[in-house]
C-alpha cells in the first residue's frame, strides 16, 4: 500500500468546512493527485472496495480512533461503464467523533490500486446520512449484477456506498451518472431491494 502522506499530517485551512446533505457530495477542497490513476487496471490487480475501506480506516483510526465512515463515493475515470472494476477512484469521508478537535471530518481520495492521497480536513461534520458501521455484505460488482437482474443494466460513472438518513435506513449502493444525484438506482445491501435513488 502506498500512502502518500500520513493521516497525522494536519492540513486545516479556515473556510474548508463543508457538510454533506442528504446524499449530496461535499465540495472538494483539492484535486486528488491520483485522479487519473486506475484507467486500464485489471480487476485481478485491484483491491476490493472492502480491502480499501479497511486500509483507509486503519490509517484514519491511528489519529482519530472513534472516526466512522459516512460515505464511500466511487467513480470511473474513463466515464460511464457497465464494468464495476473500472470504478477505481474513491472518495471516503469519515466523521472524526472527536469533540475536542476542530477537525470534524476527513476526506480521503484513494484508488483500488491501494494509493491513498493526502487527507483533506474539514471543520464541520458530514451530515445527512447515517454512519456506515458494518462491512458491506455485497461488492459493487454483486450489487450491479442485482441491478441488471432488475432490468437496470445501464452504464454508470458513479457508485456510492451510503446509508441514507431516512425512517428505515438501509446500507445501499447508489448507481448514478451525476455525483450525488437522483438519476439512478439504489441496491440495498441487506435485502437486495432495488429502487430509484430518490424514489
Amino acid at each position: 500500500m502506498k500512502l502518500r502522506n500520513s493521516v497525522a499530517a494536519v492540513i486545516v485551512a479556515c473556510g474548508l468546512a463543508v457538510t454533506g446533505i442528504a446524499g449530496t457530495g461535499a465540495a472538494q477542497a483539492a484535486t486528488p493527485a491520483s485522479a487519473s490513476v486506475g484507467q486500464g487496471v485489471k480487476a485481478a490487480d485491484q483491491l476490493s472496495l472492502q480491502q480499501l475501506l479497511d486500509a483507509a480506516a486503519d490509517e484514519v483510526h491511528m489519529t482519530f480512533p472513534n472516526a466512522t465512515l459516512m460515505v464511500a463515493d466511487g467513480s470511473s475515470p474513463s466515464g460511464k461503464t457497465q464494468d464495476m472494476s473500472q470504478v477505481t477512484d474513491w472518495r471516503l469521508v469519515y466523521n472524526t467523533g472527536d469533540g475536542a478537535s476542530r477537525i470534524k471530518s476527513i476526506e480521503l481520495h484513494a484508488t483500488l490500486e491501494g494509493e491513498i492521497d493526502q487527507p483533506i480536513y474539514h471543520t464541520s461534520s458530514w451530515g445527512g446520512v447515517m454512519p456506515i458501521t458494518d462491512q458491506a455484505a455485497l461488492t459493487p460488482d454483486e450489487a450491479y449484477d442485482i441491478l441488471q437482474d432488475a432490468g437496470h443494466g445501464d452504464a454508470y460513472q458513479y457508485v456510492s456506498l451510503v446509508k441514507p438518513l431516512v425512517a428505515r435506513p438501509h446500507l445501499q449502493y447508489h448507481f448514478s451518472n451525476i455525483r450525488g444525484g437522483c438519476d439512478g438506482y439504489a441496491v440495498n445491501v441487506d435485502d437486495l431491494a432495488v429502487n430509484p435513488i430518490c424514489g
